[in-house]
């Protein structure tokens, strides 16, 4: 049995601020996930490893006995980065604009997107 991880549709923390969760990538074992977060009411670009550097030495997270928190986590429990604002183009907020489309087209054909 390989790592096993969280999901990142099922992470909602730090869960004072997010009200939810739209996946756009999840890169697996060895991977980062990436999602629209509404953060507040905005929407927000999170980001998460989905398995810690640390936890790839721990011999239960190897045989997938026990699930992996990723980075970060906060004590213990998955959590999102939430990227600045500035970062994005305003139109990759928007679902139907070409921005969004163009970079969602490009994670569809990696073969590992996660439907919402």
């Amino acid at each position: 049995m390989a790592f096993q991880y969280y999901a990142p549709g099922v992470v909602v923390n730090p869960v004072k601020y997010i009200r939810a969760v739209h996946v756009l990538y999840d890169g697996g074992a060895e991977g980062f996930s990436l999602a629209r977060v509404d953060w507040e009411g905005l929407d927000h670009m999170a980001m998460r490893w989905n398995i810690a550097f640390s936890e790839q030495s721990d011999a239960g997270k190897q045989a997938g006995l026990v699930v992996c928190s990723g980075s970060p986590s906060l004590k213990g429990v998955p959590s999102w980065f939430i990227l600045p604002r500035e970062l994005f183009h305003p139109a990759f907020f928007d679902r139907d604009s070409e921005v969004f489309l163009k970079l969602a087209g490009t994670w569809t054909m990696s073969g590992k997107e996660v439907k919402e």
